[in-house]
């Protein structure tokens, strides 16, 4: 693998020359013609010069002439009239941490969505201490006899006589990296790589040796740095968002080294309970090193998830560029540029809410989770992000799971074991306590302040976990357990209801914890979901058995409506059986270009046949076969695409509408939760479906028709037309295909 990226990436070795001595010939020749350029350039102009000198008393006239029209326009200058002078870059503001307040400050910030610079905080990088040494005085050069040590490392300074590390204070500007040390630390190391200014969809990258991508690709000099050796084919590379703690030896020595922020600044990250990788545990599996030259930027994106995202440079400075998260809509899906401000196609763009600034060392810009962003290398740097979760942003983190948005990120997992960590340590308290209290000990000694705060995380993370069971106690009553497997159905894996109840039995114990006999949990159960059908839970209800109304494992009822009653007093629809060509033939795909409006036909809903009314005929049609959140199966339909937006309520791109994404339905004035199931582009019709009693409007695609409908209505299959040769229909309206012909046959005929 690291061969074929490294060919990828930077070609064979053996044609290097080939295209070293192809563009050196190029130059030479360039240069020449540039030369003779420059030569001809200079004898035009005195050419001009002199014609120039000879009309100059005639050009004198004309330019007076010209001035008394120019002063005739007067421009208002007390007003921004370029596009670019309306969209208002704003300065994100810079808080110390250790300020009086700032806790409160940055927590309203993030709450609010308002980017902030945090400063004045040291040791949030320690663990790049082993890749920097001191910047050399600028002093004369020592004699050639004299000894001159290698500077030291800061971690390698005299430590206090405690044994504590020293923390990288990075503001100091005095630290430079060491690429010899960083290759001999991480030079083994797999690092992914992608081409710099990385604007296309699929950016060319791959996986290479660290050392190979400090040696070849950073400037070797400032120097270097600054010409930008475009020759030089590791130039055109950028370390892009290496995960070191999933290296089992990387993450051994760069985990666990951090200052965390000051206590209010940001809650304890929970990520560094979702993975149990020894080089990691209890540290963020989220951490991330980037590292590229002058000029290596990023496109305006957003990260999904509903994390929170910090970016600190360890050498160098970043540009960036960023957009509030509830602004989206005025950066037309991202097509508006930031850099080429065009206010005539992209107008609102002038309305959002940019920020812009210039991080430097010892320095942390702080996202709030959504915000959409963009940066620039200032100078060669080497950055460090990482994800982060506590209270603040449990709801957005919890909506991705919902949403589906983030699929590289486990969400239940995450949830899982951390609340599992929390109820073990607070399980720990409640027992030391209790020991205490029946030893008549004192026990105001035992909980301490991280004790309340994971208390008050529990806390909140519980109604979390509640909403997680609820939805999947919808779920399981309305789509049924569908294909997963027996591992996946475990209930001490999967069950977020046992987990619930786990968590309010020990938030239960915490709260009585010094009595002498914890009283017993009054557990409050909501009223329970279940399939109101399946049995008689009602008084003069039937039970039925809905084993012969489930597809794939999956129910295609569950609630007493009126439509799920009325679809099931309908005659099965055996297509096999009953309409053997309506597959074979693609009759539907043959009859959909000669229906008009009234035409009656023969449409399938999922395992019944309905007659239904033709109100308009689509010739072309984007549409998508969603199924909803909390409906069983019948409810399934096509929507078009533009009644479509994302849970957040933007709107979707027409090729981003794939199978598996999550939307809203906007076709109702109620917003109702789907999933995509497929999609169509191509010829449609809008029908009346008559189900029993029940009647609704439905798009249907060429596959869901059957054929024309025969029924009471006729051979011509148009409303009000008469059954011309008086056979007897079926019990459903169709036409009994032991007394006409089949309805799929017509269609075929027709064809024919």
């Amino acid at each position: 693998k690291r061969a074929d990226d490294e060919k990828k990436l930077f070609g064979d070795s053996s044609s290097e020359k080939k295209e070293v001595t192809a563009e050196t010939s190029n130059e030479e020749k360039e240069d020449n013609t540039s030369i003779e350029e420059a030569n001809t350039s200079t004898k035009d102009v005195a050419d001009n010069s002199i014609t120039k000198a000879a009309k100059s008393d005639i050009a004198i006239d004309d330019n007076d002439c010209e001035d008394e029209e120019e002063s005739l326009v007067v421009e208002d200058a007390t007003l921004n009239w370029t596009d670019a002078d309306q969209v208002i870059f704003r300065e994100v503001k810079r808080i110390n941490v250790n300020d009086p307040g700032a806790a409160a400050i940055v927590k309203e910030d993030r709450i609010n969505g308002t980017p902030v610079v945090l400063v004045g905080h040291v040791g949030w990088a320690n663990f790049a201490q082993r890749w920097l040494t001191e910047k050399k005085a600028e002093t004369k050069e020592a004699p050639s006899d004299s000894h001159i040590s290698t500077a030291e490392l800061p971690h390698e300074k005299a430590k206090p006589s405690n044994g504590n590390v020293i923390n990288l204070d990075l503001s100091t500007e005095k630290y430079e990296l060491d690429i010899p040390k960083m290759i001999k630390d991480i030079g083994d190391e797999d690092v992914p790589v992608i081409k710099r200014n990385y604007d296309e969809v699929k950016p060319i990258h791959g996986t290479i040796p660290a050392a190979k991508f400090l040696s070849e690709c950073w400037p070797s000099s400032e120097s270097e740095a600054e010409l930008q050796d475009s020759k030089k084919k590791g130039a055109k590379f950028y370390l892009h968002q290496w995960q070191f703690p999933l290296s089992d030896t990387a993450g051994g020595k760069l985990c666990h080294q951090n200052n965390p922020l000051p206590n209010g600044i940001m809650g304890e990250d929970l990520l560094k309970y979702w993975l149990d990788l020894p080089q990691c545990k209890l540290d963020s599996p989220l951490q991330y090193i980037f590292m590229g030259r002058t000029d290596t930027n990023s496109r305006l994106h957003k990260d999904p998830g509903g994390l929170e995202i910090s970016i600190a440079p360890i050498s160098g400075q970043k540009e960036c560029v960023l957009v509030h998260r509830d602004d989206s809509r005025c950066l037309y899906h991202l097509t508006a540029s930031l850099d080429e401000i065009d206010l005539q196609r992209f107008p609102l763009l002038s309305q959002a809410r940019v920020y812009k600034t210039v991080i430097k060392p010892g320095e942390i810009l702080l996202m709030p989770n959504g915000t959409y962003h963009q940066c620039r290398n200032v100078t060669p740097c080497l950055s460090y992000s990482r994800f982060h979760l506590d209270t603040v942003n449990l709801l957005p983190f919890v909506m991705s799971l919902v949403n589906g948005d983030a699929p590289e990120i486990e969400h239940r997992d995450v949830l899982w074991n951390l609340a599992s960590a929390l109820i073990k340590k607070v399980d720990e308290v409640v027992d030391l306590v209790q020991d205490r209290v029946l030893a008549y000990r004192v026990v105001t000694d035992v909980v301490t302040g991280d004790t309340r705060e994971t208390v008050e995380t529990l806390l909140a993370l519980r109604n979390f976990i509640r909403e997680v069971a609820r939805r999947d106690e919808v779920n399981k009553a309305v789509k049924g357990p569908g294909d997963k497997s027996k591992e996946e159905l475990k209930p001490e894996l999967h069950d977020f209801g046992v987990l619930a109840a786990d968590v309010d039995v020990c938030l239960h114990d915490y709260r009585y914890r010094e009595s002498k006999e914890i009283p017993k949990l009054k557990s409050r159960k909501g009223k329970a979901l279940t399939n109101t059908l399946s049995k008689g839970v009602r008084k003069n209800c039937v039970g039925r058995d809905l084993n012969k109304f489930m597809i794939d494992n999956k129910p295609v009822v569950v609630f007493n409506s009126s439509l799920e009653n009325n679809y099931m007093s309908l005659r099965n629809a055996d297509v096999e059986k009953h309409y053997p060509l309506a597959n074979k033939h693609k009759v539907g795909k043959a009859l959909i270009g000669k229906l008009t409006i009234g035409d009656m036909l023969a449409c399938r809903l999922e395992q019944k046949c309905v007659k239904a009314e033709v109100l308009e005929v689509l010739p072309q049609m984007k549409a998508a076969y969603i199924s909803f959140e909390d409906y069983p199966s019948v409810y399934d339909e096509y929507q078009p695409f533009d009644l479509l937006r994302l849970p957040s309520g933007d709107e979707i791109t027409h090729n981003d509408i794939k199978p598996g994404l999550v939307v809203l339905d906007f076709s109702n004035t109620n917003e109702y939760r789907a999933v995509v199931q497929s999609t169509i582009d191509g010829p449609m019709v809008r029908v009346k479906l008559i189900v029993s009693q029940h009647t609704l409007t439905r798009l249907v695609s060429p596959a869901m028709i059957l054929g024309r409908y025969m029924g009471r209505w006729g051979s011509s299959g148009k409303k009000g037309s008469s059954d011309s040769d008086g056979k007897k229909a079926a019990p459903g309206g169709i036409v009994s295909p032991s007394t006409t012909s089949d309805v799929s046959d017509i269609a075929v005929e027709e064809e024919s």
